[in-house]
């Protein structure tokens, strides 16, 4: 790589560190809540090496005696995949389309959010920073995938649970951190917020499915008429 790629690609992986924090604390509880439903090591490996989304994942451990009634629920949240994936093209379509292919399991809401964060405003070798940002979280999740899976419940302690049920109030944080001043994206975050409770009474096992896509889809149109205001 030439020397600006690799700059470009050592500030995707000083900015993948934030969220890599969080992604420890995730992917540990993902390994062992599949040694805890008794999952085969590969299974469990699988899940992060070739899904790579903690609720759909969280889903699959969860439910995987479901069988094919699991699949349009996967291909719904998938969805949201093919929507950051469209959302990001535009950033590095002059990059080989093999390259594109080989690395699209990297596109997580964290690594999409800091590629579209600094493509705002920094457009310079984007493919390698999103290399960058994507290939630490994604290896991190896999190694800790491992580990929780090997150490199974025993590495269960009241610190480790604790340190749990702060992850993702830190992860979403950090994320809506970094999408500051954008004031429609900020406010999705904080409608997530504080909407949970009511999406889990009314949507209950399906929280993780409908809210993005209903807080989602209203921010856009909300977005949308206020743009189309201002034009009038």
């Amino acid at each position: 790589m030439k020397t600006q790629e690799i700059r470009a690609f050592k500030e995707g992986l000083r900015d993948s560190i934030a969220p890599g924090i969080p992604f420890v604390l995730l992917y540990l509880s993902l390994g062992m809540l599949g040694a805890e439903r008794a999952l085969p090591l590969a299974g469990t490996l699988a899940t992060t090496a070739f899904v790579f989304s903690t609720p759909l994942q969280l889903l699959l451990v969860q439910s995987y005696s479901s069988g094919w009634i699991l699949a349009p629920i996967i291909m719904m949240m998938n969805a949201r995949f093919a929507l950051m994936a469209a959302a990001l093209s535009p950033h590095i379509k002059d990059t080989k389309t093999g390259k594109i292919i080989a690395s699209t399991i990297l596109i997580a809401p964290s690594v999409f959010t800091g590629c579209i964060t600094r493509f705002k405003h920094d457009t310079r070798h984007r493919f390698h920073y999103f290399l960058g940002i994507g290939i630490p979280l994604y290896a991190v999740s896999i190694l800790c995938t491992w580990i929780g899976a090997v150490a199974g419940i025993g590495l269960v302690s009241p610190v480790m649970l604790s340190m749990m049920t702060m992850v993702f109030p830190l992860q979403i944080t950090a994320l809506m951190a970094r999408h500051w001043p954008h004031y429609f994206d900020v406010g999705s975050y904080w409608l997530g917020f504080l909407l949970a409770p009511v999406f889990m009474h009314v949507f209950e096992k399906y929280n993780l499915l409908l809210a993005p896509l209903l807080i989602g889809a209203a921010m856009v149109l909300l977005e949308n008429h206020m743009k189309k205001g201002r034009k009038e």
